[in-house]
């Protein structure tokens, strides 16, 4: 049988958590998810979201998540970076993500077509 695409994240999860023994001990894990949540029902985001966080207090380690999803932004974020154009535009903590006034965080959170990102042309 096929898996749901919340199986499919859950299971390429699994895979990439299997111990590796030769692994430094000391060394703090390092996770990253590139787009978990994309194409999800949002009861499935969530159980994923929730697992990324879990995942990362019981390895006591750090995630790295890009995501276009506010709600994994939101939900799995302690500190959140905007990136357009090669480029840092902003960064701070959920909280400020919520208040900035910072033209392209204002843009990407109302999805307004006016502001600093365009479309890029094919």
């Amino acid at each position: 049988g096929q898996l749901s695409g919340g199986m499919q994240k859950r299971v390429s999860f699994a895979r990439a958590l299997i111990d590796d023994p030769d692994r430094d001990e000391e060394a703090m894990p390092l996770l990253l998810y590139d787009e978990p949540t994309a194409g999800l029902d949002p009861v499935a985001a969530t159980r994923i979201e929730d697992l990324i966080v879990k995942t990362t207090t019981v390895a006591q380690g750090c995630s790295v998540v890009v995501s276009h999803v506010h709600s994994t932004i939101e939900r799995t974020a302690e500190r959140i970076v905007m990136l357009y154009g090669g480029r840092f535009q902003w960064d701070g903590t959920v909280d400020d993500y919520r208040t900035t006034d910072n033209p392209y965080v204002v843009q990407f959170r109302t999805g307004n077509l006016r502001g600093p990102m365009q479309p890029a042309e094919h």
